[in-house]
């Protein structure tokens, strides 16, 4: 690609030194040769600065501006991520996590969509996922063709489901999306980015794998998964949604609202089938009550039910329950969809 334009790489850090060099190593490989990073670490207690400091001879030996800076104190995730993108020049701006990899064409496919679509303003590929001793997991893609879509129509699909992690996107630099950018989510962040970046611009999807994305295993859960505000979080995105659709003058994500309410009751399943593999059988009672308020015949479906007959089972028979509940049914997607109406083929070569 002639007269490249510029990218910045921002990589917000803590404690990933056991991947970092995965990490840096999958940039050093890009075929694509115009971008700079951005690493920030945040007071981390491992070897990760030390790691990053070691790299920056290697990015100049290819010509790339690598920046290595580190907090004072920690500051929270949210606060380094924004750090680690203050200073970005390019054009382009896309989030890498330090435990996370990119394979070599990663840049280069999607900046060729840009420069061939200059209606999209953000590129989102599929991701394999990698475990911890780095066996990779192929994932099925949200759509089931490479893509481009209208940033309203796109939005009204964000209305279900988020579709993406930051590690599958890239966009345009903006400052269309300021007075936004600054709402605060616990669980939601990601996905109400992306919908904000719909609402500038259309959305080009690539069915390709061309990210890895790490999967820490184990049984860690969060406050706002056994408290259950990540599901009245949620109640309170799709609000954000449609506030913010209208504001823009778009109608479709509004047209899903109701639709969009109705699948919190599903979100409410899948919790409590987490909260019953943590043994927190109590907690997985409150999202099953919780499930009617916002689906109120879920109490019909086979799931419900099965899954309010397993919060009664305690012990080694729970596992069991738990199992046998797995082998039959399935809680993930396991299918690709259709590209919203109007989309239009997106060719790669």
């Amino acid at each position: 690609m002639e007269n490249e334009p510029l990218v910045t790489i921002a990589i917000p850090n803590y404690n990933y030194a056991h991947y970092l060099e995965n990490c840096l190593n999958s940039l050093l490989n890009q075929t694509y040769s115009n971008f700079e990073v951005y690493f920030r670490d945040n007071q981390s207690t491992d070897d990760s600065l030390k790691i990053a400091l070691g790299y920056k001879d290697k990015f100049a030996a290819r010509g790339i501006y690598f920046n290595v800076s580190d907090n004072k104190r920690n500051l929270g995730s949210d606060i380094n991520s924004e750090l680690a993108r203050r200073d970005a020049e390019g054009e382009y701006i896309y989030t890498l996590a330090s435990d996370d990899a990119v394979k070599p064409e990663f840049l280069e496919k999607t900046m060729k969509v840009f420069e061939d679509h200059p209606e999209v303003y953000t590129v989102i590929t599929n991701r394999e996922e990698i475990d911890e001793n780095g066996k990779i997991y192929h994932t099925t893609p949200f759509y089931n063709r490479n893509c481009i879509i209208d940033g309203e129509s796109q939005a009204a699909v964000y209305m279900m489901a988020g579709i993406a992690i930051p590690a599958q996107r890239i966009t345009r630099t903006s400052n269309k999306l300021r007075q936004y950018v600054g709402r605060k989510w616990n669980v939601a962040g990601d996905w109400y980015i992306n919908f904000l970046y719909s609402m500038v611009g259309n959305v080009a999807y690539i069915k390709e794998s061309l990210v890895q994305y790490r999967v820490h295993t184990g049984n860690e859960t969060n406050e706002s998964e056994k408290n259950l505000m990540g599901v009245f979080e949620h109640y309170q995105l799709i609000n954000a949604f449609v506030d913010i659709s209208k504001a823009f003058g778009m109608t479709k994500p509004a047209a899903r609202y109701d639709e969009a309410v109705e699948k919190l009751g599903s979100m409410c399943l899948r919790y409590a089938l987490k909260m019953l593999k943590l043994s927190l059988n109590d907690v997985a009672c409150r999202y099953l009550q919780l499930a009617p308020v916002f689906k109120k015949d879920i109490i019909d479906d086979v799931i419900y039910i099965e899954l309010s007959r397993i919060t009664k089972i305690l012990g080694s028979e729970l596992e069991y329950a738990i199992n046998e509940f797995e082998n039959i049914y399935n809680l993930n997607r396991t299918v690709s969809y259709d590209p919203p109406e109007g989309f239009k083929p997106l060719y790669l070569e």
